[in-house]
């Protein structure tokens, strides 16, 4: 059986302003809609009276919501990055559920990154090749080095790269504020064997192809390379369920 790692303690404010960000967006509040009181939140969620005022506190401080005297909590910021700070500071509590999440985001990568890499192909903006380029030189360097860590988060800037150049804002916001996930993803993975040089080997495919202007085969390679993430993760998942139920 392999080593029972200890639960993290989550502080009871933290889960209350995780509460609150995610009333605001499921309720589609918008900016200047009053939040219940503390007292009416205190008693709904069960929590005591300083919670709520530490978890207040933390959306004040990060400009979600206001406190008017006298008035109540208002919403004052319901915009994209806050939205997508909540999603990613979600998706980091789920990380010790860490795989499912993580083939979750390999499944989304699927989608969103096959697309990209072909019209990137298609319509190659200015300037890409060289910056695409220049960031292999130096994940190489590095993987001679066997700096893995240094390699991972070149990898994701590499990703990162493929994904400004389509120029949609939602996505790069997305996958700005996914940084910190997807490290993780590649560190998960990027240790097994043959990983390195298989990366190394399908990166330098897709700036052929880029270059070569062929938008289905970059399509093609980039599912080979999500895939196999993919196998990877769901293959760690299998085993330990299976090693859960023995």
């Amino acid at each position: 059986m392999r080593e029972i790692a200890p639960l993290k303690k989550i502080k009871v404010s933290d889960e209350v302003t995780q509460t609150l960000e995610k009333i605001i967006i499921d309720n589609d509040l918008q900016p200047g809609d009053k939040l219940p009181s503390q007292s009416e939140l205190a008693e709904s969620l069960h929590v005591g009276s300083r919670s709520i005022r530490e978890a207040v506190r933390s959306l004040e401080s990060r400009g979600l919501v206001e406190t008017k005297q006298g008035k109540g909590i208002f919403v004052k910021n319901n915009n994209l990055d806050f939205f997508l700070e909540t999603l990613k500071d979600n998706l980091v509590f789920q990380l010790p559920k860490e795989t499912k999440t993580l083939i979750d985001l390999a499944n989304i990568r699927m989608m969103v990154e096959t697309d990209a890499i072909q019209k990137i192909a298609l319509n190659t903006p200015p300037g890409f090749i060289s910056s695409f380029a220049l960031i292999l030189d130096k994940m190489d360097s590095l993987a001679e080095k066997n700096d893995i860590e240094a390699y991972n988060i070149l990898d994701v800037e590499l990703h990162k790269t493929l994904i400004k150049a389509t120029g949609n804002t939602i996505v790069i916001s997305i996958y700005n504020h996914l940084f910190e996930l997807l490290i993780r993803s590649f560190q998960k993975t990027g240790g097994m064997k043959g990983s390195k040089e298989t990366s190394r080997r399908e990166h330098r495919q897709m700036l052929e192809v880029i270059t070569a202007s062929d938008g289905e085969r970059a399509r093609a390679i980039m599912e080979q390379h999500i895939g196999s993430t993919l196998r990877k993760l769901e293959a760690m998942e299998s085993a330990a369920s299976a090693g859960s139920e023995s």
